[in-house]
């Protein structure tokens, strides 16, 4: 399982490499690490904070499986692989799908809804990278919890046993899971972003 988590490692911090430095003004503008770095270094620190994020996530995910798995055999469900599975499928849907629903319902439409008239233009004249961020890839980094989603769960139920033998199949569950944590830990930083800029 080491090689394949490494494979899914390298991928996604690859990908989020990839997203901050082609948005580099966008990091500015939110100032990630305001008053601990130099103004040109903030989008090294959006990088930690989001690379921190993503792998915080995933961790909270495997601990999550761990202590649901538990006290879900304290309550009679069997020692089974089956046990496992709906274990790991509770603990992933709390922490991918649920956060970014909640933070839609309660802060992300009130706080978008705000009147940001010329945002867009304002954005794409001055801050290009910025926009192809907060505007352009917004709807597809918060989208992708969905595809994501359900290859996790299609390889973690339909694919029999094979979670626990093949490597191909636990290379798509890693990605799959540490995609869905960078989709998450990517949407809180540009609604952040978003809410932060004062027009």
């Amino acid at each position: 399982m080491k090689n394949q988590k490494g494979i899914a490692i390298v991928v996604v911090v690859g990908l989020l490499l990839a997203v901050v430095a082609g948005s580099r003004s966008a990091w500015q503008l939110l100032g990630v690490g305001r008053g601990l770095v130099s103004p040109e270094s903030y989008h090294l620190s959006a990088f930690v904070v989001l690379l921190a994020t993503t792998f915080g996530q995933a961790v909270g995910w495997a601990a999550g499986g761990g202590i649901a798995y538990y006290v879900m055999t304290l309550l009679g469900f069997p020692r089974a692989f089956s046990t496992w599975q709906l274990a790991l499928t509770i603990v992933y849907i709390g922490l991918g799908a649920f956060p970014l629903l909640v933070y839609h319902m309660l802060f992300g439409s009130p706080l978008l809804g705000l009147p940001r008239e010329g945002l867009e233009g304002w954005l794409l004249a001055n801050y290009p990278d910025a926009h192809w961020l907060l505007i352009s890839l917004h709807p597809w980094v918060d989208g992708a919890v969905i595809p994501l989603g359900l290859v996790f769960l299609g390889l973690l139920w339909f694919t029999g046993d094979r979670p626990r033998r093949s490597r191909l199949v636990q290379t798509g569950l890693a990605l799959a899971l540490l995609g869905t944590s960078l989709a998450v830990a990517l949407s809180l930083g540009i609604h952040s972003t978003i809410v932060h800029i004062k027009l």
